[in-house]
């Protein structure tokens, strides 16, 4: 049985929905970069020997750390003008 299929079946087994293994590892560096760990750490558990790498292609910003980073950026534009 190829390797994809032999992931899926274990995936049915354990009771988890079926995903993509790149997927999963993709979700998996995203979550660990937006809950704190070093950027460094998730470079070298993914493997990577360049961190600008990991962080180009593998971790993106979640729903809230957009919105902190939105809520900043609004916050600066209702300052009174300096006199």
């Amino acid at each position: 049985m190829c390797p994809i299929l032999r992931s899926f079946r274990r995936m049915e087994q354990a009771g988890v929905r079926r995903v993509r293994l790149h997927d999963a590892r993709h979700a998996c560096l995203s979550w660990m970069a937006n809950s704190g760990a070093p950027d460094t750490f998730v470079s070298a558990w993914a493997g990577h020997s360049d961190l600008s790498f990991t962080k180009r292609f593998y971790v993106h910003p979640d729903p809230q750390s957009l919105k902190v980073g939105s809520d900043k950026l609004g916050s600066c534009s209702h300052r009174e003008p300096a006199r």
